[in-house]
């Protein structure tokens, strides 16, 4: 089976980009991968033979579990033809919403709403997944719904026997894998940043990396992507721990090490890299 890109829904930071360029082939040479903030958990779905993806957040994982029911595809199309019989439209999507947030509200993400869940993040306005006091807030995008993309990785989900934990990577046991044959990916969000998802701040950036040492020494293989400057914002901490690792410049004008340190004051950049303890 050919290797995936984008994983199963649009997500903020969603590293599919800078994979067939950068981390592809890389992949490529573990048998599993762990995600440990997994996003649409790209690099899970294209893992050679199994992988663990884990987030903090409930409504993302639920998102992934949701694909391991081999008939999730057909009960989203029939979830469409009902709200949607003429076509797509403002007002289905509302209706879709509303009833969406009727049972959420109550009773929590279930079975029962997960092809409603699927179509509303795929017609959102750029696919945001938002929530509010009165449960899924996103308007109507316009968007088409790509039923192949999820029916592909509902596949892979299955074949892969992919596991989806909700919950912090601290936390979770990773010692079931080999980890000759396992690759630990880390794409936190971005402290150099003016806006920081999810509460994350200079602390949580200090533990993640105190955890990521942790692991090196008990000899896995890691790569943490994040930027040394982006939005205004210098992540010195980062720059300071990644000296004693290997670390890979996404933008050419950054492919040397000691000369890009020098450089990063240009504020006019992001500054993203791959940090890793091995040769990418």
């Amino acid at each position: 089976m050919c290797m995936l890109i984008k994983g199963p829904f649009s997500y903020s930071g969603n590293k599919y980009k800078i994979f067939d360029k950068h981390l592809r082939q890389v992949v490529s040479e573990f048998d599993n991968v762990i995600e440990l903030f997994a996003g649409s958990a790209p690099l899970v779905y294209n893992s050679k033979i199994t992988g663990l993806a884990v987030d903090i957040e409930q409504s993302v994982i639920f998102l992934h579990q949701t694909l391991s029911d081999d008939s999730i595809v057909r009960k989203i199309r029939e979830t469409y033809q009902e709200f949607f019989p003429n076509g797509r439209n403002a007002e289905g999507y509302y209706r879709l919403r509303e009833y969406f947030n009727s049972i959420f509200l109550v009773e929590g993400f279930t079975k029962k709403i997960s092809p409603h869940f699927h179509l509303l993040i795929q017609l959102s306005f750029n696919s945001l997944l938002r929530f509010g006091p009165n449960g899924y807030n996103v308007p109507f995008g316009r968007k088409n719904v790509d039923f192949e993309r999820i029916e592909k990785h509902s596949e892979l989900y299955r074949t892969k026997k992919l596991e989806f934990i909700n919950g912090s990577y601290s936390n979770v046991d990773i010692t079931k894998f080999d980890k000759e044959k396992t690759l630990l990916y880390f794409d936190p969000p971005y402290v150099a940043s003016k806006y920081h998802y999810g509460g994350w701040n200079t602390e949580n950036e200090i533990e993640l990396l105190e955890y990521v040492d942790t692991k090196s020494t008990e000899g896995w293989k890691f790569i943490l992507s994040n930027t040394f400057y982006h939005r205004g914002q210098s992540n010195d901490i980062l720059k300071s721990w990644a000296e004693k690792y290997n670390v890979k410049f996404i933008d050419k004008k950054y492919n040397s090490w000691a000369a890009s340190v020098q450089g990063v004051q240009n504020e006019n950049d992001t500054i993203e890299v791959l940090i890793s303890n091995f040769m990418l």
